[in-house]
């Protein structure tokens, strides 16, 4: 084959596989698995113009994309994942009918609830100015997966939701699942029987040097250190369903007030794998 010609077959050659083989720049890829993404963005009105109270949903969702009818280990992920962040009436549904169906049921829950309050405004000529700030609600949901221990996939949903009060509310869930079966590990599938205790005791330890670097107060050495700051006042120190099995660490997770106080925000307390594999299953 000539040189000219052999240049312009491996020309059209790129070209075909450009456009018939699936490209790894279409979706981000968790090894062989596809990542889909869903954005969802609206303000929906409480009443048919444009000055009353609204509601603002964002959302950016991300799903593993099924490689076929019978992929059930990636439909069982899926599922499993909008129970938990959705609820369980959306868990047979596509992601992308789950995700349309939560907001319709967003839109008319918010009206719903803040209709009447609204109503007896507008009838005693509330002027915009005056009314509630918490007339507005906003939701903002995101997802995100990535690849953890060996054979693990880590999903983290973090929820920012705002229905009147003093403050905003957030928080984040953690799930790990078997990426060969589809099966989410729970604590009892991952640590041995009795972990909990010494588990338990490594939290507390950690919980005491993450608090006296973070609040800056070198007092902070004991339980006592950590009551007399707010934290573990209402609860005992425990080991969450908040992990995630990474890729050289473990981490759990302490939304706002599970602990301590909302002006502390969320603790997260990781451990090398090295430190804790011994009550770990497998």
């Amino acid at each position: 084959m000539k040189r000219k010609d052999l240049i312009m077959f491996v020309a059209a050659s790129c070209l075909i596989s450009y456009f018939l083989l699936p490209g790894c720049d279409k979706h981000k890829q968790i090894g062989s698995k596809a990542i889909k993404n869903i954005k969802l963005e609206e303000k929906a009105r409480l009443q048919e113009d444009v000055t009353s109270p609204s509601c603002q949903i964002t959302i950016d969702y991300n799903y593993l994309a099924e490689s076929d009818l019978t992929d059930t280990v990636t439909q069982r992920i899926n599922q499993t994942i909008l129970a938990s962040i959705l609820g369980k009436e959306y868990a047979l549904m596509t992601p992308e009918a789950a995700i349309d169906s939560f907001k319709k049921a967003y839109i008319a829950e918010y009206r719903k609830d803040v209709n009447d309050f609204y109503q007896e405004d507008i009838k005693n000529v509330t002027t915009a100015d005056e009314l509630p700030a918490w007339y507005n609600y906003e939701y903002r949901l995101t997802t995100q997966l990535d690849s953890g221990k060996e054979g693990i996939l880590n999903v983290i949903a973090a929820t920012y939701t705002y229905t009147g009060g003093a403050h905003p509310n957030s928080w984040e869930q953690w799930m790990n699942f078997d990426s060969n079966t589809g099966k989410q590990l729970m604590l009892k599938e991952v640590f041995i029987k009795g972990a909990e205790k010494p588990i338990s005791e490594m939290l507390l330890k950690e919980l005491i040097k993450e608090m006296a670097v973070r609040l800056e107060d070198p007092s902070i050495t004991s339980l006592e250190g950590l009551q007399d700051a707010g934290i573990l006042n209402w609860t005992d120190i425990y080991v969450p369903e908040n992990f995630l099995l990474e890729k050289d660490k473990i981490s759990f997770l302490y939304n706002k007030y599970d602990i301590a106080p909302y002006a502390i925000g969320a603790i997260v307390l990781s451990f090398p794998y090295e430190r804790i594999e011994k009550y770990m299953i497998h």
